[in-house]
């Protein structure tokens, strides 16, 4: 009977792991199947050698500044997901500007938010990390992706030895509430 269950329940596993596996990019992030992203490692150690290339880089964002006619955006670098998000980590690979035509609110597009661009390869920039000089690989971006803030919720499955089922369809669910049993305590003897 218990292998019945486990043949029964196999493909109701099986589309659970594929519904859960899959991750869509989202529409303004896609590419052609056939199109070439260029790697972040690449253009870092490399200045310069990819310009123009199309590239979709993501990480956590560091600082925002508003100019004139753009906004700069300065994100320490992260590997992305398959769903193109940033998987943060202890490490980063380093630095690099997104620099994207209008405004970016600093109030949305704030300090330590996941964010994910798509655009072009532009010239590197020289600039600073607090005291430190490091040359920044930059890109034009086309379109930016800001992620919302993923909370983590602990799950925990408990197995209770009475909820055992003869069939996954009909579950036995066992419920004791719980009683409580108050009694006095007997009057003490007076001894005359």
């Amino acid at each position: 009977m218990k292998k019945l269950n486990v043949i029964l329940m196999l493909p109701l596993w099986v589309s659970a792991i594929f519904i859960s596996g899959c991750s869509a990019v989202p529409k303004a992030l896609q590419v052609a199947e056939n199109a070439t992203l260029t790697n972040f490692l690449v253009v870092r150690d490399n200045a310069n050698s990819e310009l123009g290339n199309l590239a979709r880089w993501g990480g956590v964002i560091a600082k925002v500044t508003n100019n004139a006619d753009n906004s700069m955006l300065e994100i320490v670098h992260f590997p992305l997901k398959s769903s193109a998000m940033p998987k943060q980590g202890n490490e980063t690979l380093g630095r690099f500007r997104v620099y994207f035509s209008g405004l970016l609110d600093p109030i949305i597009y704030k300090e330590g938010r996941s964010i994910t661009a798509l655009g072009t390869v532009a010239t590197s920039e020289e600039g600073k990390i607090g005291e430190h000089a490091y040359n920044y690989p930059v890109l034009k971006a086309s379109h930016i992706h800001l992620w919302k803030d993923e909370k983590q919720v602990d799950v925990r499955v408990i197995h209770n030895p009475f909820w055992s089922s003869p069939s996954f369809w009909q579950p036995r669910y066992s419920y004791y509430p719980r009683r409580v049993v108050v009694r006095k305590a007997p009057a003490p003897v007076k001894k005359k």
